[in-house]
């Protein structure tokens, strides 16, 4: 996948034909994932590219507002002071301006294409919990019932949570330790009990069960996807905490 640097804004020539070019490239190559139900990374990319020349054109925005301007004259007649902005416009910052005003919108178009595609997916996954459900569920079992091909995959998970001056986040992270044959005899309960006699430091895991009526790539959407699930359903059942 083509990837778009963190600054490309300012990177090489900033022109605003020069950059329309890099964007386009870039925009076409995700939309094509986005056709294949490839999700990840180019959807979290995308909307970091979007978050930050975001906060750039208000930033801009903040900082000739900041600047209010100098003294350049008095009219004692009118009782009216002038005032010259301190900070000059100048052609890059037009340039730039510019650039930004064109990437936006084509931005957020692809992030609608993209969370059109996440919403499909995530209406047809289905999370259920294994057995009872014990206190501590920051680590655990996820199982994800793969449908081509045709298997079962289980990953051990662990959430860490870190906060900053305002709220607190969840973070997953996740591991694959084995692999199933998808069959009636391997129902999800059997495989939890088969991880519980293989680790018998967690008499009862936390323990999930993921299936998905669609054949959609595992590493790039299913697992980001029921991570994402995942962490909404611990929020709601430990606490109203910000998932990432």
């Amino acid at each position: 996948m083509k990837k778009l640097s963190e600054n490309w804004l300012t990177e090489n020539l900033i022109d605003l034909e020069y950059k329309q070019y890099i964007l386009l490239a870039y925009l076409e190559d995700v939309e094509q994932h986005f056709k294949q139900q490839l999700l990840y990374p180019s959807l979290a990319e995308l909307i970091s590219h979007y978050r930050k020349l975001k906060l750039l054109r208000d930033g801009t925005k903040q900082l000739y507002q900041s600047f209010p301007g100098e003294l350049s004259g008095l009219d004692f007649e009118r009782f009216k002071i002038s005032y010259r902005s301190v900070v000059e416009n100048d052609q890059l910052m037009d340039e730039l301006e510019r650039i930004i005003s064109f990437s936006l919108p084509k931005l957020e178009t692809k992030l609608n294409i993209g969370k059109s595609v996440y919403e499909k997916i995530e209406n047809q996954l289905k999370l259920e919990p294994i057995g009872l459900v014990p206190l501590r569920q920051n680590e655990g079992y996820m199982i994800l019932k793969i449908n081509q091909p045709s298997e079962i995959r289980v990953y051990e998970y662990a959430v860490s949570i870190f906060e900053d001056n305002e709220e607190k986040f969840r973070a997953i992270h996740t591991r694959e330790i084995a692999k199933y044959s998808s069959t009636l005899v391997n129902t999800a309960p059997e495989i939890k009990a088969d991880l519980i006699r293989n680790n018998k430091e967690i008499p009862n895991p936390a323990t999930y069960f993921f299936s998905c009526t669609l054949n959609i790539p595992v590493e790039e959407t299913y697992l980001p996807i029921a991570k994402r699930m995942l962490i909404k359903e611990l929020s709601h059942s430990t606490g109203n905490l910000t998932a990432i």
